[in-house]
């Protein structure tokens, strides 16, 4: 079942909802695109907010599927403040934060001509505040696996190393079931689509992790980067667009929202025996910052 809307619900649960939750093998919660820093704190607080509701469900994983930091590439302060108020507001669960790096933490692949292309020193100061950029993590009958959609297409050392662990993680998964974490999603509406641009993986680097995307055992790709809420299903595979802690991105910036939602908020994942019940959960008490005007205050211009 896939739930887009059924979240927030944070007080009491109808029979159906226990029953759902008795049935959960285990459950991870999705965060994303906290954009925090100590230079600029305009986001820190909805990060806050976030924190709240993560604490109240002490068993999950988190995993938080990139732009942790406002500005990593250029302020490596930046990933470490976002690493330390990450794991402050998580409290005991900080050692069960799991993190995939995003354009705002690593940079951006060549073939968006990036002014801060994802490079192996930036890589490797994600992972000095965060943690792996890439990882395996086998639950239950599950293999999770994170990636790191800003190095597809870079040369990188980095690229290499996951690109090889991704094969060897194909090729022991035996019987279990498959669910992905990136930042950009692996296309909005297609997977046959053309370039979009900043928004999703481009095709050249998607038909080449085909064979993940592909996979039989796939129940699961959840990704972040669009500051929109969408769960839709694709055959056995839901894919689950997670909201933004931090902002709101408008029309102005992002004109189609491809039936998702402008909305602040965490996903929930509940994994079953074979299958994975997704759904949305709203932060009503995180401010609903529009960021269209205030874009250029935040990420100013290079210089010419």
């Amino acid at each position: 079942m896939v739930a887009p809307h059924a979240a927030g619900r944070s007080i009491g649960y109808n029979n159906h909802e226990l029953h759902r939750r008795a049935r959960a093998v285990f459950t991870v919660l999705q965060v994303s695109d906290t954009h925090l820093s100590a230079r600029i704190p305009r986001f820190n607080a909805n990060w806050a907010v976030a924190a709240r509701v993560l604490a109240m469900e002490a068993d999950c994983l988190i995993v938080h599927t990139g732009d942790a930091a406002l500005d990593g590439p250029d302020h490596e302060e930046d990933l470490a403040f976002a690493a330390r108020l990450l794991r402050s507001g998580l409290g005991p669960q900080g050692q069960r934060l799991r993190c995939t790096p995003g354009n705002h933490d690593v940079g951006d692949p060549p073939s968006l001509k990036p002014r801060q292309p994802a490079t192996d020193r930036r890589v490797a100061a994600h992972a000095a505040a965060l943690g792996p950029a890439s990882w395996v993590e086998d639950v239950s009958g599950w293999r999770l696996i994170g990636l790191n959609s800003q190095v597809l297409g870079s040369g990188t050392a980095a690229e290499a190393a996951q690109q090889a662990m991704l094969a060897e993680a194909l090729l022991t998964l035996g019987a279990r079931r498959l669910a992905v974490f990136l930042h950009k999603p692996p296309f909005l509406d297609d997977p046959q689509e053309p370039v979009s641009g900043y928004w999703t993986v481009p095709p050249e680097e998607r038909a080449a992790l085909s064979p993940l995307f592909d996979h039989p055992s796939l129940r699961l790709v959840a990704s972040g980067h669009l500051h929109l809420a969408r769960i839709i299903r694709r055959g056995d595979v839901v894919h689950a667009w997670c909201p933004a802690t931090s902002f709101l991105v408008g029309p102005a910036l992002l004109a189609d929202p491809h039936s998702g939602a402008r909305t602040l908020g965490l996903m929930r994942h509940r994994f079953l025996e074979d299958e994975v019940e997704s759904e949305l959960v709203p932060l009503p008490d995180a401010e609903p910052i529009l960021f269209d005007p205030i874009a250029h205050e935040i990420y100013p211009p290079a210089p010419a």
